[in-house]
């Protein structure tokens, strides 16, 4: 029992298993090319170059004005443990095809760790303060965090970049008789490190160096220039006569955070993996508390996500589980075979439930959705073959046998086909052992537990359970004019009216049959987070300013309805990935996400409902949307339909056919967004 507790304690905690995601991408940039040039002559180059890699299930491409993006998803029956060897490959690929690509294409940059759950997010926000600020702020922060045992990563997002901006009137150019070029040349060479040389002291040698990198802005300024022949003469000048320089931040942004409406950079924190994530966030919690007391008056750091919480109400609600599923087993024996042996029996399934936590710590199995839910299916079973034991005794002990050889007599009796019937049980996992798809990965869990459980059921029903009813079982006087139960007449009755019987279940059939159209059918359940997702697109080519301003309206709604907590938006991208369901969006300046933070679970639905209608007559000419948190990464649209060939004309054409036949189909609350070569639909 000590063992099993400690096992309980010592076991990693996370909301989800540990999960690959067999995709990666390639990014490439390409200046001043139109989405038709980085086709042609960035994506399409890259694609043919990549089809050559085996385990390639298929490319996803997506070509924009100056960059191209290709996805690459291998296979779904790839041992995740191969995966670092296919993404060495595709950098190999991606390095081969660098030679085919546009001089001014750059450096392709090849991104594999989309399986990265950064479950825990924070926002530095404040209305007062500088971006730099915040980005100093949220610097300190992850330096601190990155000291904890068990992390992983500290991303930071929605940081603003400074940028020197050096503005060059063409009439000053002209007047000095100087180019842009010259200037951009110049700069860049005196803003390099490099070997000045090295000479010898006596016994030692020493190394020059050149300080030619810029420290600040007044040495930009104090930059000289050779200019060229003008009305001045010609000569050296200094850059701060011909250019203004000052310093700013990057226009236009790549991505805005903002957190309740005010600007905002995000920490998103990643465990390792095996690690006990509540207690993980107990010390970041620490952490942020004891630094918010040095933050100047205005700045916050706020809980976005915090999946330490989620954990801990799974965990919580396990343990209820299995008390409530203790207690039932003891009251219905306790009715039905008395106290002893409802003791026993409850006694047995503790040491069973004990003895596979001590497997599942040695087995590096930690407690999360997949193990837990299987812990709860096979509750119900863990007791049978303790029951068998403990009937088959009490019934030997009142035949008049004596008790070890009552003992002897039901374990030869009942092991073999006890052991049989808890094979065949846990062959009803074994699809989950033999299978190769992802599902099967995420759920690698079930069938270990299942297995595991289920044999120490039957190994402590042969040993411990028989123990204790050699120790407390004795035999019970029986009245021989004792009726017979009512149990054992109703069977006596069926066996003898067979016919009758079975007339009786036909009513029961039938009203099953008319009942079963309206059971509500959600093969993807959603999840009993409290969180809702407002997904934003304007169409291609928006700006990121216009976006922004959108989401602004969208939050100051948002701010004012009774079921919100809190939000947290991210414009330019999506939020970071914290749950493994999470399926981020690539980088887009006409796309935007707000994570809300509700109440509770069953506010949900009425935001949902409200937040569409709304947002439908507000952004007519965009594609809103909100949607509850789902527990799967392919469940965001009910109905998908995709049109892909060379000819994008073809490809409008043949999107626009389906859009007659949305309306036919049956679905409550449907909406329909179409878009380019894309069609889609939801219900809810």
């Amino acid at each position: 029992m000590i063992a099993g507790l400690y096992a309980y304690f010592d076991l990693g905690k996370l909301e989800d298993p540990s999960f690959t995601v067999k995709t990666a991408v390639v990014v490439t940039l390409y200046p001043g090319a139109s989405a038709e040039e980085v086709e042609q002559q960035v994506t399409d180059t890259i694609e043919t170059k990549l089809q050559e890699m085996g385990e390639l299930n298929r490319l996803r491409s997506l070509s924009r004005p100056g960059m191209s993006m290709v996805f690459v998803d291998l296979k779904e029956s790839l041992n995740s443990t191969l995966l670092p060897q296919q993404w060495d490959l595709l950098r190999r690929k991606v390095n081969d095809v660098k030679l085919q690509l546009p001089a001014t294409a750059q450096i392709s940059i090849v991104q594999d760790e989309f399986s990265e759950v950064y479950g825990m997010l924070f926002a530095i926000h404040s209305q007062d303060a500088k971006p730099e600020e915040l980005r100093r702020y949220a610097e300190d922060l992850q330096r601190r965090l990155k000291t904890v045992d068990g992390i992983k990563k500290v991303e930071l997002h929605g940081v603003q970049p400074r940028t020197v901006y050096i503005d060059m009137p063409d009439e000053r150019l002209a007047q000095y008789g100087m180019s842009f070029a010259q200037v951009w040349n110049q700069l860049s060479a005196q803003n390099m490190t490099y070997e000045a040389g090295k000479f010898d002291a006596g016994h030692e040698r020493i190394r020059v160096h050149q300080g030619s990198q810029f420290q600040s802005l007044e040495d930009i300024r104090q930059l000289v220039i050779k200019g060229g022949v003008s009305e001045l003469g010609s000569g050296l000048v200094r850059l701060g006569d011909v250019a203004d320089v000052t310093m700013g931040y990057q226009t236009p942004v790549l991505t805005e955070n903002r957190y309740n409406g005010e600007p905002s950079v995000t920490l998103a924190v990643s465990p390792v993996d095996g690690i006990n994530v509540v207690s993980l966030g107990d010390t970041i919690r620490d952490i942020i508390t004891e630094y918010q007391a040095t933050l100047p008056l205005g700045v916050d750091i706020a809980a976005v996500a915090y999946q330490p919480d989620e954990v801990q109400k799974s965990i919580d609600k396990f343990v209820s589980n299995l008390l409530e599923s203790v207690a039932i087993v003891f009251v219905v024996l306790l009715i039905f075979m008395g106290f002893k042996s409802a003791t026993i029996v409850g006694s047995s399934l503790l040491l069973t439930i004990l003895l596979t936590l001590i497997y599942m710590n040695l087995a590096q199995i930690d407690l999360h959705r997949v193990s837990l839910g299987t812990f709860i299916l096979a509750l119900g079973m863990l007791v049978d073959n303790a029951i068998v034991i403990t009937d088959m005794m009490i019934t030997k002990c009142n035949q008049g046998i004596e008790r070890t050889e009552a003992a002897f007599a039901s374990v030869k009796e009942t092991a073999l086909p006890l052991l049989g019937a808890t094979v065949i049980a846990i062959m009803g996992a074994s699809p989950v052992l033999f299978s190769q798809t992802d599902a099967a990965e995420f759920s690698a869990s079930v069938f270990s537990i299942m297995a595991s459980s289920l044999l120490l059921s039957w190994l402590v029903a042969m040993t411990f359970t028989l123990l204790m009813c050699w120790l407390f079982i004795t035999p019970t006087r029986q009245s021989s004019e004792k009726k017979t139960s009512v149990y054992k007449r109703a069977v006596g009755w069926t066996v003898d009216h067979p016919v009758k019987a079975l007339l009786g279940l036909v009513p029961l059939i039938g009203v099953t049959a008319c009942l079963v159209p309206y059971v509500a059918v959600n093969f993807i359940p959603q999840s009993d987070r409290p969180i809702v997702f407002f997904d934003y697109w304007l169409p291609n080519g928006a700006k990121i300013e216009q976006t922004s301003a959108d989401m602004k309206q969208v939050e100051d709604w948002l701010l004012a309805q009774p079921e919100v907590i809190s939000i947290a938006s991210s414009v330019g991208a999506s939020v970071p990935r914290f749950s493994v369901t999470v399926e981020p969006e690539p980088l887009d300046p006409a796309y935007g996400q707000i994570l809300i933070n509700t109440v509770d679970y069953a506010s949900i639905t009425a935001l949902v409902a409200r937040g569409d209608q709304w947002a439908a007559t507000t952004f007519p000419y965009a594609r809103p949307r909100f949607r509850a948190l789902k527990l799967a990464t392919s469940d965001k649209y009910a109905v998908e339909a995709r049109f892909s060939g060379p000819d994008i004309a073809v490809l409008h054409q043949l999107a626009d056919q389906p859009k007659p036949l949305w309306p036919n189909i049956r679905m409550p609350n449907m909406c329909v967004m179409t878009g380019d070569s894309k069609a889609r639909c939801w219900c809810r």
